[in-house]
């Protein structure tokens, strides 16, 4: 007679096996979905939020308070001398144009301390086409971060911007 243990134990092992393989891909699956539905969900309230300060801008406003997205940035086009703009700017022909996007995750601490280089200008150039909401800015504003003349605001909920309409600036309270 033949023992059968070790037959069984190799069947309910690849049972195991298969077990842990389908929860893994399951687990990454709702992951994927979840990671998504909050760049959405960001995409969405920077759109809303660029609509906003557009609208304050042409409404003659001084002061504008932006929420959200959190730790997204507002940055201007063209970037200083350059004329460098986000393909979804040039494509539809603005000269000039204003976007939300994703931080490039150096941190507010860091990007205060970094000058604004050309590897940096093109990140953010990308960031405004992949992940970014950008509007015409017929007004020709230029965004005042902190860094420079002209470097992205990190959007810390609540915000208030300043508009200063005689210098064409857009800068954080």
């Amino acid at each position: 007679m033949k023992c059968k243990r070790g037959f069984l134990l190799a069947e309910e092992t690849l049972k195991i096996i298969i077990a842990l393989i389908s929860i893994s891909f399951l687990i990454y699956f709702l992951t994927a979905l979840y990671f998504t539905s909050q760049n959405s969900k960001g995409l969405e309230q920077a759109e809303a939020s660029l609509e906003f300060l557009i609208k304050e801008i042409n409404d003659g406003r001084d002061e504008v308070e932006i929420y959200n997205p959190k730790d997204w940035v507002i940055l201007s086009w063209p970037y200083g001398n350059e004329n460098k703009l986000p393909n979804s700017c040039s494509n539809l022909g603005w000269g000039d144009c204003v976007c939300i996007t994703k931080d490039l995750n150096l941190g507010t601490q860091l990007l205060s301390l970094l000058p604004f280089t050309e590897n940096v200008i093109d990140k953010f150039l990308d960031r405004s086409d992949k992940e970014g909401v950008c509007r015409e800015n017929t007004q020709k504003f230029i965004v005042k971060g902190d860094v420079n003349e002209q470097s992205p605001i990190v959007i810390e909920s609540p915000m208030t911007l300043i508009i200063d309409y005689e210098n064409k600036k857009i800068t954080k309270k």
